[in-house]
């Protein structure tokens, strides 16, 4: 009777330790500090619309305006493309002055390592005009769980429009939909303060830009730019 006892007693503790083992999860579990969730895979849109007109940005409006390549990135957390008040890596620096996709996406690759496979995808969506709109799609992970956004303005020295790290957790759930207002961001690469680069370079960090030439010479009063990133299944 007492070696039976002590049986069913192995048994039922060896239940509980197998059931906490499922709870805790591994890399890809729920309830992280990264808040990732375990079922954290779907597409998402992202919608983008322009509004860079030259009524309400007068100074040295270039006429040959557009935004692009449009850039979407999903994610793991602990990949920064780009993040206000530090210096620009050497890949979002050759994206913010010439547009170069490719270039970003190799340092990305490279900064990551072999252990970088699946922490990352970009899909782009080419360029739009001042007054357009153009969407794409990323699909998310359990662990891709951030979207960065970007659109170079052309001409600009390093001008671009950004969501930096954008995170789709929301607790335990996958969020459904958000706006975001976009207003220009300095990369701090290349000296300029018109559309057109002056002769130099900078080592300033990423930061909003908001003055000449954009708007009066004034703070903008509206952003220049709409991203709604919304789940689609």
């Amino acid at each position: 009777m007492n070696k039976l006892f002590k049986l069913s007693y192995l048994v039922i503790l060896s239940f509980f330790i197998s059931c906490g083992s499922d709870d805790d999860g591994g890399p890809d579990g729920g309830g992280t500090p990264d808040g990732g969730l375990p079922e954290a895979s779907a597409t998402y849109s992202l919608d983008f619309t322009t509004n860079f007109t030259q009524a309400n940005n007068p100074q040295d409006y270039p006429a040959n305006a557009s935004f692009g390549t449009i850039i979407a990135i999903a994610h793991a957390p602990e990949v920064s493309v780009y993040s206000l008040g530090q210096i620009a890596s050497d890949g979002m620096a050759l994206y913010a002055q010439s547009g170069d996709v490719d270039g970003l996406a190799a340092f990305i690759s490279t900064s990551l390592g072999e252990e970088g496979d699946g922490l990352f995808s970009i899909t782009t969506a080419g360029m739009v005009g001042p007054e357009s709109s153009a969407s794409t799609s990323v699909s998310v992970t359990p662990t891709r769980t951030r979207i960065t956004f970007l659109a170079r303005l052309n001409p600009s020295p390093d001008w671009f429009l950004g969501v930096s790290s954008f995170n789709i957790v929301d607790g335990e759930t996958l969020i459904d939909l958000e706006e975001i207002e976009l207003r220009p961001i300095d990369a701090g690469v290349v000296l300029g303060d018109t559309y057109e680069a002056n002769d130099g370079s900078e080592n300033a960090a990423v930061s909003l830009y908001d003055g000449a030439p954009f708007g009066n010479g004034d703070p903008l009063s509206e952003p220049i730019g709409n991203l709604v990133i919304e789940r689609t299944n």
